[in-house]
């Protein structure tokens, strides 16, 4: 086992990688407009350059994390850096819209391999009676550079590094990536999980097809008005998605190694969570796409002022989180999500109004921070708690692979968001312009909300918070 300097620094890489992923995902939001201008992307691909990465990394990281246990943590997290380096290289250098798809796309997939083995590696390297204590940097690091994205995003497109414009968010990677695979050859442990299993190539197969057949038409549908063949593919994802639920079942029976742990999906709260889960994600996820584009171009902010601009949103989360969920959740128990959701709902509403009310450039961003505020609340009011909702009463034995459930359902959240809320949003600001199709785009989160709202009675009257179940 490491100690000393050589342990803080390989901790150090690992947390570089993962901090590399999450703010991949959140500094492209702030780009979009640049890409669009730039490469000259449609709607469409503009919502495949924030889903395609989510859904590769959602639908494989399970896969991921088995990989790790199979051919040892170290060799397959640097074979995820090496391809995410690659990757993003490949997105920096991209020619046409097209091939930043497919270099997006590949990202998610050399994620999905890299991320995992970050919570294994850590559980190597130190103690249990050590491991609270880094878990807990690792979990601020990671809230950070979630909140820090955008504006991350907009500093670099502000500098527009050698007249590059967008490509240095992506080009960045590349030394970060190159200097943590160094690192990972001589600092990082070799080790594997002592009851390695094989892997399910077959359910994995099974599940990309049948992901791939629901999202493709939700994203290409809207910009070529719904031909005959996203109805097939919708109609179509249907049994492949039930042959996959069928197939997992049969293997679990037989004792056959399965792409997902089926004793997590026999407790009503996981499930409950899962959903929750999803439909939380999406919001979030559609919100953010939908308000770092109108800042851009409804109101006229350069990439930077609107990386700033959504700051009062990242503090209004840190206070529903640590402040008003951790309050309510012993007095109300489940109804913190109903309660979550009408704050979140106000908060929206109170960004809305003024862009409603005043012409687009008599509008100031000082205008829309309490409504930011607000809403950033009720987002945290309602994501504080589903991480204790969901594996509340999951047995220890199967935590592992149930929070990896739970983190793939979260980024295919973030997919449905983009392609539902981001495709009415993208769909009306074609016609009418960013500021009257943010209200559209608002709205349909509005109506997600609801069903938020309406879902809580299915969650447990009461939940135990992380610090009860010893998770934080």
């Amino acid at each position: 086992m490491l100690t000393g300097r050589a342990r803080l620094v390989a901790v150090g890489v690992v947390m570089a990688a993962v901090v590399m992923d999450i703010l991949d995902t959140s500094v492209v939001n702030v780009a979009l407009p640049s890409i669009r201008t730039g490469l000259g992307a449609g709607n469409a691909t503009l919502q495949w350059l924030v889903a395609g990465y989510s859904l590769a990394f959602a639908v494989l990281l399970i896969a991921g994390g088995r990989m790790g246990d199979v051919f040892g943590y170290r060799r397959v997290f640097m074979v995820g850096t090496g391809a995410f380096m690659a990757m993003s290289l490949m997105c920096g250098l991209a020619p046409n819209a097209s091939i930043l798809v497919a270099a997006r796309v590949l990202q998610g997939v050399a994620a999905a391999m890299m991320v995992p083995q970050a919570t294994s590696l850590l559980q190597i390297m130190y103690r249990p009676h050590e491991r609270a204590r880094v878990m807990g940097l690792f979990g601020a690091l990671a809230g950070l550079g979630a909140a820090l994205g955008p504006l991350v995003g907009g500093a670099i497109l502000h500098a527009d590094v050698l007249g590059t414009g967008w490509r240095p968010i992506f080009l960045i990677n590349v030394p970060v990536g190159a200097g943590a695979l160094v690192a990972a050859y001589f600092l990082l442990p070799a080790g594997r999980s002592p009851h390695a299993t094989r892997l399910d190539v077959g359910g994995t197969v099974v599940v990309v097809v049948g992901l791939g057949l629901l999202v493709l038409p939700l994203i290409q549908g809207p910009s070529q008005h719904w031909p005959p063949w996203t109805v097939v593919s919708l109609v179509a994802a249907v049994p492949v998605l039930a042959l996959l639920v069928r197939g997992q079942r049969g293997r679990a029976r037989r004792g056959v190694p399965t792409l997902v742990d089926a004793a997590p999906f026999r407790r009503r709260s996981f499930l409950a969570g899962l959903a929750l889960s999803l439909v939380v994600e999406a919001v979030l996820g559609g919100t953010m796409l939908v308000l770092t584009f109108t800042l851009q171009e409804g109101l006229g902010l350069s990439a930077l002022e609107a990386g700033l601009a959504t700051l009062p949103m990242i503090v209004g989360m840190v206070l529903g989180v640590a402040v008003m969920a951790e309050a309510l959740i012993p007095r109300i128990g489940r109804y913190v999500v109903t309660a979550g959701s009408a704050v979140l709902a106000g908060g929206l509403v109170a960004v809305v109004w003024p862009m409603r009310h005043y012409a687009p450039d008599a509008v100031h961003v000082w205008q829309l921070i309490p409504g930011l505020v607000a809403a950033g609340v009720g987002l945290g009011m309602l994501m504080g708690p589903l991480f204790a909702i969901t594996l509340q009463d999951v047995d220890t034995a199967h935590a592992g692979a149930a929070s990896g459930v739970l983190e793939s359902v979260e980024q295919l959240g973030a997919v449905f968001g983009v392609v539902t809320i981001g495709a009415v949003f993208l769909h009306r600001a074609g016609d009418h312009g960013a500021i009257p199709a943010f209200s559209w785009g608002i709205g349909a989160a509005l109506v997600v909300l609801a069903v938020v709202a309406a879902a809580s009675p299915i969650l447990p009257r009461r939940f135990r918070t992380e610090e009860e179940l010893g998770l934080s």
